[in-house]
Formats: C-alpha cells, sequence, structure tokens
C-alpha cells in the first residue's frame, strides 16, 4: 500500500460548473526516485534497523519484534517494549525500528496501517521522520504519534526529548479496527499528519498541520514510547504496509485535512455545524469553486462562510498561525431526527482548474430524553428537589473531582462524611455567602466550607423537543438522566470538563413527561456556587430552574416521590406533605445561631387509619430510608423513619 495518492476526477456540468466523483488510485513510485515499501510478509525485517532500550546492557529491558498474522493471510510488524526501571534515568521504555538505507531531506510522503495496539496502556505509538543521530539520548527528528490517552500529534524530537508541535486533542481510534497514518510535507517545513480508516482513505478522521524547520533530513520508520511516570506498563503496537518515497512534483495536490461530523462518526450537538479544511500544497484551491450538498441537495453559497485560510490556533508552542488554504462552514439550523445518518459533498477546484470530492457521511447522537423513561404530566404533586448533602473536613482538601463527590455520596460512603443532611429545596441555585441560597445543609459563614458533594434529584416537566440550560458553577458538576434516578448507565447530559464552568448545554425531549433527573456537585477548596438556569431557545432569555416566583413560565421540578394524605387507606403509603421537614434550611440546620448540626438528617411522622385485619405497609421515597418507630396511637399506626 503506497503513501501517495492521486485524484482522477469524472463530472458533468450543474449550472455551469463541473460536479466531480473522485476516483482514488495509488500513484506508482517513479523509478528514479527514491522509495521504500514493506509489507512484511517475508517474517522479518531484515531491512529495517533496530533501537530500544537493550542496549543499556540490562536484560530486564529492551524490546520483541514479531510478526504476528494479517487480515491479508500475510504479516504485519509488532513491536513490544518493556518499561524502564532505571526512570527517569535513560528515560521512559521505548522503541523504534527504521529504514537506514535512504535518507529524506526536504519532501517525502510515507505511510503505514496500524493492525493493533493495547488500548489499556498509557503509551504513544507512530512514526518517526527526519530521524537522525538514532541512540539513547541522542535521537533527533519528528514524530507521528497516536496514543490512547486520546490525542493525535506532531513532536519535535532533540536528544530523545519530545516537544509538541500539533496535535488534534480529543481525538480517540477504536482499538477493533485499522487504520492508515500518513505524513508528508510538499516544503520541508509544513507537515501534514493524517489518519484514516483502512476502508476509506480519502475521508481523514483527523489530521495535525503544522511548521518548523528544526530538521531537515533523516530517516523514517515507526517509533514507540511509555507514557507512564515512573515507566512502568511499557508500549506494544503492531504495523503493516510500510511505505515511503519523494513525490513527484505537483502530485501532493491542494487536499482536504479536515472534516466535521467525522466520517462515518457522530454529531453530539443538537444542531451541529458542517465543517471541512483544505490545505494548499502544490497547487492553491480556488475559493470561488467551492461547493457543498446535504443529503444530496446542494446548499445555496449565501449560507456557506468560507474564510481564505486554514486556521491552526490551537498548536502548542508557539506554532499557531494560518495556513493557505480554506475553511467552509454551514451551520444547521433544524432539529435533526436522533439517530439519523445524513451525507455530505464538498467539490472544489484549484487555481489550475483540477477538481476533488470528498463524500463522507455522519449519524446524529446527541443527549436524547426517550419518553419511555419518563412519568405522566400529573402523576407528582409536590414542587422542589430532594438533595443530599456530604462534609468531609479532615483539614485537608480531598480530591477535586466528581469521582470523590460519588465516593462522599455512596451508600455506605467510600468516604466517611462528618456532616449530612437531606432536604427539599426549591431551586438549584445556591453560595456559601448565602446569597441567593445557603449551599444545602450549610449555613453562611458556618465555618468549614470545604469538601462538599451534593446530590440533587428531582423529575423535570420538560415539553417534546429541545432543551437548554445554563450552569454556573465552582467547582464541578454533571447532569444525568435515565431509566430512574438511580440508573448506573444514565445519559451523561453535560459534567463540567474543569474545575468551574459557565456554560450551556443542550439535550431533546421525545414526548411532554416528567424525566428523572440527577445532578452531582461538589466543592473542594475556594468558592462554591451552583445556579442552573433554563435558556428560552427563541430570544435567549433566562429562567431560574423551578423558579417559585415564576409559576407559569418555567420549567417545574417535582420531588420524586407522591405525598397523600394520612388519612388514605390504599397503599403504598408516604410521609403526607405536613410531616416532611420543608422548613428552612437555615431554621433546621443551623438552630438559629448559625452553627450547623451535624448528622442532620430529614425524616418525618405519619399515620395510617388501624385496620382489623393483617396487612404489610411499605414507605415509598427517593432515597434509601430506615424505619425508626412504628406505634398505636389512638387507633391510627404511627410510622417514624429517616431518610439514609
Amino acid at each position: 500500500m503506497n503513501a501517495l495518492r492521486t485524484t482522477i476526477s469524472i463530472g458533468t456540468l450543474v449550472r455551469g460548473v463541473p460536479v466531480l466523483l473522485s476516483i482514488i488510485g495509488a500513484l506508482p513510485f517513479a523509478p528514479n526516485l527514491r522509495a521504500q515499501t514493506d509489507n512484511f510478509n517475508s517474517g522479518n525485517d531484515a531491512l529495517w534497523t533496530r533501537y530500544d532500550l537493550s542496549q543499556l546492557g540490562d536484560p530486564r529491558v529492551g524490546a520483541t519484534y514479531t510478526f504476528p498474522p494479517d487480515a491479508t493471510n500475510g504479516y504485519a510488524y509488532r513491536i513490544q517494549a518493556t518499561g524502564n526501571p532505571y526512570y527517569p534515568q535513560a528515560g521512559p521504555g521505548r522503541a523504534a525500528s527504521y529504514r537506514a538505507d535512504v535518507t529524506y531531506t526536504g519532501r517525502f510522503s510515507m505511510g503505514a496501517d496500524l493492525n493493533a495496539w493495547n488500548d489499556t496502556i498509557d503509551q504513544d505509538f507512530g512514526l518517526f521522520f527526519y530521524l537522525s543521530t538514532p541512540g539513547i539520548g541522542t535521537s533527533a527528528g519528528y514524530a507521528v504519534t497516536y496514543g490512547p490517552r486520546q490525542d493525535l500529534e506532531i513532536n519535535l524530537v532533540a536528544d530523545e526529548n519530545p516537544t509538541e508541535i500539533g496535535n488534534v486533542n480529543p481525538f480517540h481510534l477504536d482499538p477493533t479496527q485499522r487504520y492508515r497514518m500518513t505524513v508528508s510535507s510538499h516544503d520541508g517545513t509544513t507537515f501534514l499528519a493524517q489518519v484514516f480508516h483502512v476502508t476509506d482513505e480519502h475521508n481523514p478522521l483527523g489530521s495535525v498541520v503544522t511548521s518548523d524547520s528544526t530538521w531537515t533530513s533523516g530517516y523514517s520508520g515507526f517509533v514507540l514510547y511509555d507514557g507512564t511516570s515512573p515507566s512502568i506498563t511499557g508500549c506494544d503496537a503492531t504495523f503493516d504496509n510500510y511505505a515511503a518515497a519523494v513525490p513527484p512534483a505537483g502530485s501532493l495536490l491542494t487536499t482536504v485535512v479536515d472534516l466535521y461530523p467525522p466520517p462515518e462518526g457522530q454529531a453530539t450537538e443538537l444542531y451541529p455545524t458542517v465543517s471541512v479544511g483544505i490545505l494548499d500544497r502544490d497547487s492553491l484551491v480556488d475559493t470561488t469553486s467551492i461547493l457543498l450538498w446535504m443529503d444530496g441537495t446542494l446548499i445555496p453559497g449565501g449560507d456557506l462562510a468560507i474564510e481564505a485560510f486554514l486556521d491552526r490556533p490551537n498548536n502548542p508552542g508557539g506554532h499557531a498561525e494560518a495556513f493557505s488554504g480554506a475553511t467552509i462552514t454551514y451551520p444547521i439550523a433544524s432539529l435533526l431526527p436522533y439517530g439519523s445518518k445524513h451525507t455530505n459533498s464538498i467539490a472544489f477546484a484549484d487555481i489550475n482548474g483540477a477538481w476533488q470530492t470528498n463524500t463522507w457521511s455522519w449519524t446524529t447522537a446527541y443527549p436524547f430524553l426517550f419518553a419511555s423513561n419518563a412519568l405522566p404530566v400529573g402523576s407528582l404533586n409536590v414542587r422542589g428537589v430532594d438533595v443530599r448533602m456530604a462534609q468531609t473536613n479532615g483539614g485537608n482538601n480531598l480530591d477535586n473531582s466528581l469521582a470523590r463527590a460519588l465516593q462522599q455520596l455512596a451508600i455506605p460512603p467510600l468516604i466517611p462524611a462528618e456532616v449530612t443532611a437531606t432536604s427539599l429545596v426549591q431551586v438549584l441555585a445556591w453560595n456559601t455567602t448565602g446569597t441567593p441560597n445557603n449551599v444545602p445543609g450549610l449555613c453562611a459563614s458556618a465555618g468549614e466550607i470545604d469538601n462538599i458533594a451534593v446530590e440533587s434529584l428531582m423529575y423535570l416537566e420538560l415539553a417534546a423537543g429541545p432543551h437548554r440550560f445554563h450552569v454556573t458553577t465552582d467547582d464541578q458538576a454533571g447532569f444525568y438522566s435515565g431509566v430512574g434516578l438511580a440508573d448506573p448507565n444514565a445519559t451523561v447530559l453535560w459534567e463540567a470538563p474543569g474545575n468551574t464552568a459557565d456554560t450551556t448545554f443542550d439535550f431533546a425531549v421525545e414526548a411532554a413527561g416528567l424525566y428523572p433527573f440527577r445532578c452531582i456537585w461538589e466543592q473542594t477548596g475556594g468558592g462554591a456556587t451552583l445556579n442552573v438556569n433554563v435558556v428560552d431557545l427563541d430570544d435567549n432569555s433566562e429562567t431560574l430552574l423551578n423558579d417559585p416566583a415564576n409559576p407559569t413560565n418555567v420549567v417545574r421540578a417535582w420531588y420524586p416521590l407522591v405525598c397523600k394524605s394520612s388519612a388514605s387507606v390504599d397503599g403504598p403509603y408516604v410521609a403526607d406533605p405536613t410531616a416532611v421537614n420543608v422548613v428552612s434550611l437555615a431554621d433546621v440546620l443551623c438552630n438559629g445561631t448559625g452553627a450547623p448540626v451535624n448528622q442532620m438528617i430529614t425524616g418525618g411522622t405519619f399515620t395510617i387509619p388501624m385496620s382489623g385485619a393483617s396487612r404489610f405497609y411499605r414507605l415509598d421515597g427517593p432515597r434509601a430510608t430506615k424505619l425508626t418507630a412504628i406505634t398505636n396511637a389512638t387507633g391510627n399506626i404511627a410510622i417514624t423513619y429517616q431518610v439514609q
């Protein structure tokens, strides 16, 4: 399989413009050009030079090079390196294998298949180019690598020390699939690294574009290194169908480097924006020629945004820059059906009139709430949110993460709590200052406010269609909805990627109903706030979720149990609303003195008329509940309970 490709275009005229179908084929290496190929079907790497930590002379470290069967009844090339017990001396465990028979200077193209890798370890693996002075502590050049840390990157390597100069992050590959990794340069300083599925080597899944002139010449081959510190896991990847060459002049045409939504991938936004990035190389794109189709329909040119450059603003190490080319975007304004598949085509010509097309498909996968998970509207009758707070002071800050919060909130807790409280609140809007409300279970200016976790359970009354929530939080928070309030496989509607957030998240609802929601919020140190508003998609105005002051134009939150009259004789029985502790948290938890009450647990007592026949009773509530007493109260059964 060759790394070089050409596009032969055949088209018809639509409004006088060629609309093309691309025929992609291998470009044979010119006989007078330096070129290398190896499909490893010989079952050896006789043409390759190995490099690993076995040069240290310690039998505990090194690498193995084997030739497992591939998918075409041939062989592939597997490299496995040990970790390094000397770490950080001599660096991480690593291995390389390169072709020392050809030196590439300036213009080049190379590629190889990624057949398999260990997806459970922190490692990076891929292609080495412009490799020189290979050896422990001396290797120099550039490395294009992928790792299960979910990024594709180009590193400048000097004395074996990598410096990242370009990346795509996040970027994840399915370890059950096979991919093609390529890297090329048309001018010796602009580098294009790409990954394709082996069944579609025309539409890139991800591309890195960057430039550097530190190194201009060297060998090419494979590289792997252990990403852990200390180096304990080693690395393991399998390659196949290696090819490298100097492309003929003029053969590296303007090319597509970015496609979104990704080919055969998913669009997780309610209203995704189709985008295409084009990089100029031996030829330049004619931006006036660009055409885009959506599901077979040509998009009017006025609906496209076309920029006459390819931007890479996030390339690290001072390499952020704009490259010659084009960026095309088309925002989809209507809500596409959940799980529906769509196809885009992009066609464009270079300034010499050579046309190219790319066609790819993708599927909608935005957060979606199924009607089968909902309760009927009107089936709950108490407004509010059931909250539970756990706090562990201990004198030191705990881990600032949702995972830590879940450990505190677990029953039994995995991190013991010093203060706990449950209650019914109306809004998710609080601050340690008490404005607008106290953090549930704490008091304004009540001393220690660190290491808090709060779980909020509710049923939200939602209309069918799209919804948008606005969350401001310090520290992390997350929103989830599933089959029930405690569904371990609930859909993640949103999680704060950092320690604070001021952002919106979108989701869609299949049909009107009461949908189970769970919010997790945590506070470690510093500020402690949470505010959740509902955004009107027509005018972008905002209303506090379940705002009692706005009885009509508001998304209502319902307490997740039905409160029945104590006079009822029908089961299951739950607490009468008058028995549930719904008074002010400041009154209940602070004793009016500002001092918090430890181990405050919401509970209550309710009564059922006594019957002549024996009967069983069930207390039905949103949380684990303990019955603390059952007594005969003058013709009634009085049941006292505590919420865990």
